[in-house]
């Protein structure tokens, strides 16, 4: 993909989902887009399986608010690479940050790895 101004429309529907996710988005919706036993490293905190995912974006759905711009994204396979800039309440106000996907042959997403770009 790797366009000047990347579509979340050219990602595959699970990625896209993900992305365009609200904070009123029900967690467990959103848990869905994952496989059973789906693993998560949000900068370092691990989890695991849809439950622990929904635990994990109920409690950041409600810590802040915030907007996304989806800034580049690059798949190679059923990997998936997406920078964001985030803006919102959170402490700095302003991050960039890449998540990295790794989708099943279900098409859901078996493993994502979110990192400060």
């Amino acid at each position: 993909m790797n366009a000047t101004e990347p579509e979340s429309s050219e990602l595959p529907d699970a990625v896209s989902a993900y992305l365009a996710a609200k904070s009123n988005t029900d967690p467990e919706a959103l848990a869905r887009l994952f496989t059973e036993a789906a693993f998560v490293d949000d900068n370092g905190e691990g989890l695991r399986g849809r439950t622990e995912i929904a635990r994990w974006r109920r409690e950041v759905s409600t810590a802040f608010t915030f907007t996304a711009t989806l800034l580049d994204a690059s798949s190679n396979g059923p990997r998936v690479s997406v920078t964001e800039r985030l803006e919102g309440d959170f402490p700095g106000g302003r991050v960039d940050l890449t998540s990295t996907f790794d989708l099943g042959a279900d098409g859901l997403i078996q493993r994502l790895i979110i990192r400060v770009a």
